[in-house]
């Protein structure tokens, strides 16, 4: 199968070939005399069965989602082969036929129209269908667009991830490329999970004890309940997420870095400094500990995909089709 932008391209270039040979032929007849005062009839006849066709292609948009469409590739190609067909047999018409060559030139062409027409017809219908991506009744129809939330430990893997969707030509949004020096992180997060149709979630013991991948999830998560264009994909390192006593667990290490911030808190008050960011840094963790056995549950009750090296080959198609379906 290959992707809407990539077959409209084909089709538009084979199109726009034919167009120019033809244009570029009818000059020269037309010059020439070949069809005498009704030198308005090839014209005609090239506007119509060109511009439509062409104009449609325009109109679609070029979107990434994958069709099994290569047929209308040979259909064009038909089409077009039969238009260059019609100029190659003029003479040999001409040779057949007691009338003037003009005539003959001009009847070809008339006659090529009862056949091509329909053909034309029948493309624009074809084009029409598979190739404009319908809107369906409440949700918009969006190109995907992928952003991957990761613990910096797993950047490896992050990276790996970023690379197999983009060679199916989707556009991914990860930070450790897209966010500029001096961005805010929580601005960047919310900025992306606006402008996305995916979010990737790579979960590990690393990620699910980050602040931030949680802030991520759980605005993923909201986008995704809300919003019927975003979709909430988790990938796994480690499933040690599974088991039962996990939550609690990773809540018990969670207190002691609580812990930690709010003794450097008491220390930076007796000293007079500003604790702004151990403020910030105390509330990213107590909303994680908070949220944690929600994030847990929704990864539970969805299909997680392993991505270790073992799984990823697998799972990695798996993800791709996850990531276009509706989109």
């Amino acid at each position: 199968m290959i992707t809407i932008k990539s077959i409209r391209k084909r089709v538009l270039s084979i199109l726009l070939i034919g167009f120019i040979l033809l244009f570029f032929v009818l000059i020269v007849q037309s010059f020439s005399g070949k069809y005498g005062s009704q030198t308005y009839v090839p014209w005609v006849w090239f506007i119509t069965l060109y511009m439509a066709p062409i104009l449609v292609l325009f109109s679609i948009k070029e979107r990434t989602k994958k069709i099994n469409t290569s047929g209308i590739i040979i259909l064009t190609l038909v089409y077009v082969f039969g238009t260059l067909l019609v100029i190659l047999l003029q003479p040999f018409v001409a040779f057949t036929r007691e009338e003037p060559t003009y005539l003959a030139f001009t009847y070809t062409l008339k006659i090529s129209a009862l056949f091509l027409i329909p053909l034309e017809l029948l493309l624009i219908y074809i084009y029409h269908k598979k190739l404009f991506v319908k809107e369906i009744i409440g949700k918009i129809t969006l190109d995907p667009k992928v952003f991957i939330s990761y613990n910096h430990n797993d950047r490896t893997t992050a990276l790996k991830i970023k690379a197999v969707i983009e060679k199916e030509s989707i556009p991914v949004i990860i930070d450790v490329v897209d966010m500029k020096a001096g961005t805010d992180i929580k601005e960047f997060i919310q900025n992306s999970l606006k402008e996305v149709t995916t979010i990737v979630s790579l979960v590990s013991n690393n990620s699910l004890k980050s602040a931030w991948v949680a802030k991520e999830s759980i605005d993923s998560l909201f986008l995704e309940t809300y919003l019927e264009n975003k979709k909430f994909i988790a990938c796994y390192l480690d499933d040690d997420f599974f088991q039962n006593d996990y939550t609690l667990k990773t809540i018990s290490k969670i207190d002691l870095q609580i812990k930690e911030v709010q003794d450097n808190i008491e220390q930076s008050h007796v000293i007079g400094i500003d604790t702004r960011d151990l403020n910030n840094q105390k509330s990213r963790l107590i909303a994680l500990r908070n949220s944690l056995d929600g994030i847990i549950g929704r990864l539970r009750d969805s299909l997680c995909l392993d991505v270790r090296e073992e799984s990823f080959d697998q799972s990695i198609l798996k993800l791709i089709d996850a990531i276009q379906e509706d989109s």
